[in-house]
């Protein structure tokens, strides 16, 4: 019990999986919404079964989440369920990764309360029904804490890296890791993380024309005040004071996604657990860094998820501490808390977005029939629709015209308030129809 209790060694990591793995699977097969980059991931995945696998490497999407989409596919599995398995696997997988971490820095009881906690938290039960590779890449997260040999350690470095970008800030706080080892051991755990790192790299390269980490550089240093800047080191050079500000507001605004995503229940045994216990530093210390700079320059409460499970080893330490003052009631209140969690974690929020979304995709594929190309920041509705998603980058009308007469799509799905005044349509695009009782509006483009 987290809060208090006697348990026979290895019972409680074994409950954990066993409602880790019911309560991922009723959240799948309650069909969640599709997050907006689903559909580009399974597209990826697609391209790879269909032998493309420069282009996917050298992609804007990391690599490795399609890969093992892919893998799945490739079982008989439908598209679709192979993404959320995919991710139902890797947050399981985390499960016992996460035990082991905790068991090392703060002991037996505090692994189990974490694992516990784990099994049933919210964000990480959500991100195991996506079609995203936040759980993948909190999982490899783990695996490197929990990795002792160097050369395992930069492999699982590497393959963070191709699970999210961000994944390669691992390579320069593992040889910090490693700074009082022998230089062999450095230069193993550089060599194995660049080893597995490099066809992406390469591949980027050979698709873009420059060296970079990712594609999504040129979009960050556009936010960031430096546009046409392909990459970050070019961004940083041409105004390194408009990186440092972006970089200052976002890494504020992502220390309030980590705290939501944590979830406020479990936000003072977190704190109690900080200040309680130092072992419990080490994991901080990691989630810090990732939020003060690579996920301070693009922030997200999505991003957040990897590092939710870093949060729980001080959170576990401090429902111990307070599970000891509340006494004859710990019991009571782990009941009480385990069933918020799983109310939580089993809710569907935004009901309405999925309703909408469902009644757009079935407007356009009764309209005008499947393989459409629609031009919509959100690609859900054309995978719903079994079409060809374009999206636009930017909500602009201008720019999804031109997008669409570039690709020579006739339909075009906007919000009536991203059409501003003195905006109006052109003479080639007719609103057809208003779906959603009129939050959203169809146009025809072209003949």
């Amino acid at each position: 019990m987290p809060l208090g209790g006697k348990l026979r060694p290895g019972a409680p990591l074994a409950a954990a999986l066993a409602a880790g793995l019911v309560l991922r699977v009723v959240r799948l097969l309650r069909d969640p919404l599709m997050h907006p980059d689903g559909p580009a991931y399974l597209e990826l995945a697609s391209a790879l079964l269909r032998g493309k696998v420069l282009a996917v490497l050298g992609g804007y999407y990391s690599p490795l989440y399609p890969a093992a989409v892919a893998g799945l596919a490739a079982t008989g599995l439908r598209l679709e369920l192979a993404g959320r398995a995919t991710a139902l696997l890797a947050g399981l997988a985390a499960l016992p990764l996460l035990h082991q971490l905790v068991r090392r820095c703060a002991g037996e009881r505090a692994a189990d309360a974490a694992v516990l906690v784990a099994a049933v938290h919210p964000a990480l039960v959500k991100a195991s029904a996506q079609v995203l590779p936040e759980t993948l890449a909190g999982a490899l997260l783990l695996a490197w804490l929990v990795a002792r040999r160097a050369g395992v350690a930069g492999g699982l470095a590497g393959g963070a890296y191709l699970a999210r970008p961000e994944g390669v800030l691992l390579l320069p706080l593992g040889l910090w890791r490693l700074r009082r080892a022998r230089l062999r051991a450095l230069v193993l755990y550089a060599g194995a993380a660049v080893a597995v790192m490099a066809p992406a790299l390469i591949a980027l390269r050979a698709e873009t024309g420059h060296w970079q980490l990712s594609p999504r550089e040129a979009r960050v240093a556009l936010l960031s005040g430096v546009p046409g800047a392909t990459t970050l080191a070019e961004a940083a050079l041409r105004n390194p004071a408009a990186l440092l500000a972006r970089m200052a507001e976002g890494m504020a605004r992502q220390v309030l996604y980590d705290a939501t995503e944590l979830g406020p229940l479990l936000a003072i045994p977190f704190l109690l657990g900080v200040g309680a216990a130092r072992e419990t530093r080490g994991p901080l210390a990691v989630a810090a860094w990732f939020t003060a700079l690579p996920l301070a320059l693009n922030p997200s409460p999505r991003y957040a998820v990897p590092l939710v499970p870093l949060l729980l080893p001080a959170t576990a330490v401090g429902l111990l501490a307070l599970g000891e003052r509340l006494g004859r009631h710990a019991r009571v209140a782990t009941a009480a808390l385990g069933v918020a969690l799983v109310v939580q974690a089993l809710w569907v929020s935004h009901p309405f977005d999925a309703a909408c979304s469902r009644e757009v995709s079935r407007l356009v594929l009764e309209r005008y029939g499947p393989g459409q190309a629609l031009v919509a920041v959100d690609g859900r509705f054309a995978y719903g629709a079994h079409g060809r998603a374009l999206v636009p980058p930017t909500a602009d009308p201008e720019d999804a015209l031109a997008l669409a007469r570039r690709s020579g799509a006739h339909l075009w799905l906007t919000r009536p308030a991203w059409i501003r005044p003195p905006w109006t349509p052109p003479a080639d695009a007719h609103a057809v129809a208003r779906p959603c009782g009129g939050t959203f509006v169809l146009f025809e483009v072209g003949g």
